[in-house]
């Protein structure tokens, strides 16, 4: 997936860019800008998938929740 970059913005959300055309991507109307953690590895899949691959089309962020706060410390 180079195509894609993903940023971190000063806000503590992130953007999917478009290595090609320096833009925000853009996945079934909603633009990848103001996302959390979370909301990442789904909506870089989805703008990753080709319209004519034959693969169903992902709905975007359907499932996912918003969270107040993530934790990145492991637990063993």
């Amino acid at each position: 997936m180079d195509r894609f970059e993903i940023l971190y913005e000063p806000t503590g959300t992130y953007s999917i860019f478009d290595r090609y055309t320096e833009l925000p991507v853009t996945v079934e109307g909603r633009t990848l800008i103001g996302l959390h953690r979370h909301e990442v590895p789904l909506a870089l899949l989805a703008a990753a998938m080709e319209p004519d691959s034959g693969m169903p089309s992902l709905p975007l962020l359907s499932g996912c929740q918003s969270y107040e706060y993530q934790r990145d410390d492991l637990q063993a």
